[in-house]
């Protein structure tokens, strides 16, 4: 569980589901729906209320999707959303 967040990537009120990465500078507005397994290029942004589906790379402004993601690019989004997680639970134990 969990996704991958890039450096100052803006996050308003949205929902993001398993297995994401939200490059970095992206937007994702009010009430955008990242489903499982979204890629989402760097700089990208999502509008208000719009729903990307899972297994797709998105980008531009506004975000459209590309081909489909591959099944090793699928097996990133979790090795990814599992290390980012995993270094939250050690950073925390380290403070």
């Amino acid at each position: 569980m969990g996704w991958t967040v890039g450096h100052r990537a803006i996050l308003r009120e949205r929902t993001v589901e398993d297995h994401c990465l939200i490059g970095i500078l992206a937007t994702v507005m009010d009430g955008a729906v990242l489903e499982s397994n979204v890629m989402l290029g760097a700089g990208s942004l999502v509008p208000a209320g719009k729903v990307l589906e899972g297994g797709y790379v998105w980008m531009g402004t506004p975000a459209k999707w590309v081909p489909p993601l591959t099944d090793q690019e699928l097996e990133f989004l979790t090795y990814s959303a599992e290390r980012s997680a995993s270094l939250k639970d050690r950073h925390r134990e380290l403070t």
